[in-house]
């Protein structure tokens, strides 16, 4: 009989994205949360509540840890993120973020 590769769990992907959320926050210090936020929202990964907790912190770098933060409770923002990279000219972070992803695939 042969062993059937089991896929990770989902604790287990939840674990490695956000590792790779710490690992991209200095990257990320350079974006503008504004400009990510409306279209996590729009795509539904964040709840507009959500958005309204981020946009309460005081400075950039206390709105980036409340999105960490939020992001690391959800289970499909990869995607979403990337393309609000994408759409707002950090595709390098984009690519950085993809290459994490498969880097742990």
């Amino acid at each position: 009989m042969t062993a059937v590769p089991c896929s990770r769990s989902l604790a287990d992907i939840r674990a490695v994205q956000a590792d790779n959320l710490d690992r991209l926050r200095d990257s990320l210090q350079q974006v503008n949360i504004k400009d990510l936020v409306p279209l996590l929202v729009a795509r539904n990964v964040l709840k507009s509540y959500e958005m309204g907790a981020v946009y309460a912190k005081g400075n950039s770098e206390a709105q980036l840890d409340a999105l960490i933060e939020l992001l690391k409770t959800k289970n499909h923002w990869v995607g979403p993120m990337t393309d609000a990279l994408i759409r707002n000219g950090q595709a390098p972070i984009a690519k950085l973020l993809l290459q994490m992803q498969q880097a742990k695939a």
